[in-house]
């Protein structure tokens, strides 16, 4: 019995693909193969999604090798704006693609307080208000800015 949706093969060939329309509005930064967009929807304060731009490129594997160093490098840097914004004890990398298949990152800060120490955190989040959406991204925005590649 088939557990995956139906749609799951049109989602991998970029159908309806979120990541795949221009995302630059949402931005926080621009890097070089990729957007940093900060989550709604965050499990964390903080949390982030790196999301390679450019093609719809399903799993990791359909990068180029020079497409892949440039995505790593801005995961990267993203990490470091998260950690230098919001200053948390470790940081989580995840690729997934499971409910949107185009290769993205989150970068989930963790901190001395959160709900699961050492484990995943849930991923049942409601969305941030507004106002402290407004002021995350303002402050990922800004410290952008000062980054030096």
């Amino acid at each position: 019995m088939r557990t995956w949706p139906d749609s799951w093969e049109a989602r991998k060939r970029g159908d309806s693909c979120p990541f795949c329309s221009d995302v630059a509005a949402q931005s926080f930064w621009r890097g070089r193969a990729s957007d940093a967009l900060l989550e709604r929807k965050g499990i964390a304060n903080g949390h982030a999604v790196v999301a390679f731009r450019g093609r719809h490129a399903a799993s990791l594997t359909d990068l180029t090798a020079a497409e892949l160093a440039a995505f790593w490098q801005d995961i990267q840097d993203v990490g470091r704006m998260v950690e230098r914004v919001f200053s948390p004890c470790h940081m989580n990398y995840m690729l997934l693609g499971n409910m949107v298949p185009h290769v993205h990152v989150h970068v989930v800060p963790r901190y001395l307080d959160d709900a699961a120490p050492g484990r995943a955190l849930s991923w049942d989040a409601p969305d941030m208000p507004a106002d402290e959406y407004a002021r995350q991204f303002q402050q990922l925005q800004a410290i952008s800015a000062s980054l030096v590649r």
